[in-house]
Formats: structure tokens, sequence, C-alpha cells
């Protein structure tokens, strides 16, 4: 090869080395990395939603959607409906009623996104003769409180299918879970209301079974079951992109966490749920995802309302919190 043959072929590599230098160069300039958007949550102390935060932190969603998220717990509810009331939180958990208060008072928010149905179930001692709701007149019931949805849904179903009402015609009494189990164990009591997780443990341990859950209690009632009783609140003035990277994020991570078992022995180690028993994890995880919801939609947005209204006229609209649910206060503009 001659002299210029030479030159041209080192002119023609030298261009091609170019191109190729150029052409990886643009494609790193025009895929950057995900720009964070910052959103602020506020979590209960010993609440669920520690478990959601933590999980996208442990599998690397908010890495991957591009969110960073701030995460203050506080000690009461209402502490953290304080801090959403001042714009120092952006979302937060709360119950399907209690953002139509918060409305009400002027907090700017709305119900963005079902987090839970996370009703728990009628609980008795495994050797009880009570086999169904008509077995509980007469009977001591136990509950969180006389305004606890759990027993206002009972109290509709008695009334409505079984000519009774529990409030009434049987004695109705407030207690802690770890309490219900206590009294439940002597005899003092004779079927109990507890929160979802404590149905699972209490289950779990063989010394109690399970009459009805409340998702089947509003099945008999003729509503859907997929009524949430837990929903994600979100500030106004919060970041629109923020918050839809972030309800992403926790879609996610609650995908992974039906699977991995990783995430659960976190929760365990580092606080986020105590069990006296370590082994009763499983009927808690199991109970979890058996709460999940899987709609959001203007269907149940009505559903809500209409399960407010049956509440109310049996109940009261003092002990319900509300005279009628404002659908003003549900947004469906998240669902996925």
């Amino acid at each position: 090869m001659g002299e210029k043959g030479v030159l041209a072929m080192l002119w023609s590599c030298g261009r091609t080395l170019i191109a190729m230098v150029t052409t990886v160069a643009f494609l790193a300039g025009s895929a950057p990395a995900l720009a964070a958007d910052t959103i602020r949550a506020g979590l209960q102390a010993s609440g669920t939603f520690s478990w959601i935060i933590r999980a996208i932190d442990y599998f690397g969603i908010d890495e991957q959607v591009g969110l960073n998220i701030e995460a203050t717990t506080y000690a009461t509810k209402q502490a953290t409906e304080l801090a959403l009331m001042a714009g120092e939180v952006d979302v937060t958990v709360d119950d399907f009623v209690n953002v139509v208060l918060m409305r009400s008072n002027g907090v700017p928010v709305k119900a963005v996104y079902p987090y839970s149905l996370a009703l728990g179930g009628l609980v008795v001692r495994a050797d009880s003769d009570i086999r169904s709701v008509a077995d509980l007149r007469g009977r001591v019931i136990g509950a969180s409180s006389m305004s606890d949805k759990s027993l206002l849904v009972l109290r509709a179903l008695a009334k409505a299918k079984y000519g009774f009402d529990p409030q009434f015609d049987s004695q109705t009494i407030s207690a802690a879970p770890p309490l219900m189990t206590q009294l439940l164990l002597r005899g003092e009591m004779d079927a109990a209301l507890p929160f979802w997780h404590f149905v699972a443990r209490m289950v779990g341990s063989g010394e109690f079974r399970e009459v009805i859950s409340v998702h089947e209690m509003l099945r008999e009632l003729g509503m859907s079951s997929e009524l949430p009783n837990l929903i994600i609140l979100a500030h106004d003035g919060a970041d629109r992109q923020a918050v839809a990277k972030f309800l992403r994020a926790m879609d996610m991570a609650v995908a992974r966490m039906k699977t991995d078992d990783g995430i659960w022995e976190i929760i365990l180690d580092e606080g986020l749920y105590s069990l006296p028993d370590p082994s009763l994890m499983a009927a808690v995880r199991q109970r979890w995802e058996l709460s999940l919801p899987s709609q959001w939609n203007s269907e149940i947005v009505r559903g809500l309302v209409e399960l407010v209204e049956q509440l109310v006229a049996v109940a009261g609209s003092d002990l319900v919190g509300i005279e009628r649910l404002d659908p003003d206060a549900y947004s469906t503009e998240f669902a996925f």
C-alpha cells in the first residue's frame, strides 16, 4: 500500500472513532438520571406506613423513580394532622372519614389513593359457641371505641340482617386489643373486634378464631368489600409530580414486599413492628396482603358515600363523625 493509501486508511479510521465517541457522548447526554423530586411523608408512631417507606428505601425504588422522601414520625394521629395542616408534610395516612372532617375544618387536603382495607374481624375464643352474627344477641362485645368503623359495620349488618343492634341488645365495651385478648381468655368478653393485625396475631396463636371479617360483613350488606378504610392524604399544596412518583413507588414497594422475606425481617429487627412471638409475623404478613386494596375509581368513592349513609342511619352522625361523605374530598387523578 502506498503512502496515500495509508493516509486514507488512517483518516477513515479516525473518522469512525470520532463518530463512535460522538455517538456515545450524545447518548449519555440524552439519557440523564431522573431528576429527584422531594416528598415529605408524615408517619404515625407504630403505624404500618413506616413499613412502606422503609421498603421503598430497602429496594432502592426512590432512586429508580427519582424521588427523595423526607419522612417524619409523629407520636399521635393528632400531631400528624397538625403537621399536615401546617404544610410541614405532603402526604400521610388517615381513615376515609377523617379527610372530610379535616376539610370541613379548613385543612387543604384530599384523599388521593387507597392505602389499606385494614378492617379487622369478629374474633372469639377457639372453643366459643358463637358461630355467626346472629349469636351475638345478649353477649359482651369488645371494640377499640364505640365509634370504631368495624363496630359500626357490625351494627349495620346485625340490624339489617338479624333484627337487633349490638349497641342496645348486647353489651358493647371499649378495650385495647391486648386487654381484649385477656378478657376473652378469662371468659369476661364473648367476642371482640380488634385491629386487623391483632386479628392475625390472635388467630395465628390458635387460641382464637375469626367468625366473620369486616370484608365479609360488607358483602352481606350488599356493598363492595374493596372499600378502603385507610387512605393516602395529600396536601393541596404538594407538588403533583412528586405525589404521583410517591404513589407509584408505593405500589412498586408493595409488589416487592409480597415476595421478599428480607424486608419483613428488617421490619422486625428495626422495631417497626413488635410481636411477643416473632413466628406470628407470617400471619400478620398474610393478613396485610389480604388487606391491600386493588381498586381506586369513582365507583369506590360512591361505595364509601353509601357506606357512610348506612352507618349514619344506624349509629347517628355523632358516632360516625360526619353527616355525609363529601365526594369532593376524594380525587382519582392519580389512579394508575
